[in-house]
């Protein structure tokens, strides 16, 4: 086998990983991206419940303090509890609203990043990825949390 052979042959091997790993990483980059998303949409969902409960837990504070102020000092003291916010059910519905969006949020991104080592994975080994199903997803994802951003920004 002569030099040259074996240095075209070296060339032509070297060329396919090349082209694999650009393909690979290329998949990455797609998938960090629909990773990202997914993660934005559910932090903006996450925040958005929890400002709204916060606004109505400081609405009944204040309806509290104020009830204090016009009964008196004297009433205040003989029965305390009579003046605490009854905040208990929204601090529990926000509490039950973050854990369903952070276990959503939670399953997208598992299968998201899953899919993406599944195509990077096939694409090391020269082979098609199954990426219809996945690809319609993500695309889907990245609309909503595109929609989401917009009302955020608007709000």
């Amino acid at each position: 086998m002569s030099v040259e052979a074996i240095v075209n042959d070296v060339k032509t091997r070297a060329d396919v990983v090349v082209t694999r790993g650009q393909e690979a990483l290329e998949a990455g980059v797609k998938t960090l991206k629909t990773a990202n998303g997914i993660v934005v949409e559910g932090v903006q969902e996450l925040v958005q419940t929890n400002v709204s409960a916060g606004k109505e837990l400081s609405t009944l504070v204040q309806a509290s303090v104020s009830k204090a102020k016009t009964d008196g000092l004297k009433a205040v003291a003989s029965n305390p509890v009579a003046y605490l916010p009854e905040g208990k059910s929204t601090v529990l519905g926000a509490y039950n609203d973050s854990l369903k969006i952070v276990s959503k949020t939670g399953d997208e991104l598992a299968k998201t990043l899953k899919s993406g080592v599944e195509t990077i994975s096939a694409k090391i080994q020269g082979q098609a990825p199954v990426v219809a199903k996945a690809k319609k997803t993500a695309t889907k994802t990245v609309a909503k949390a595109k929609k989401a951003t917009k009302k955020v920004a608007a709000a």
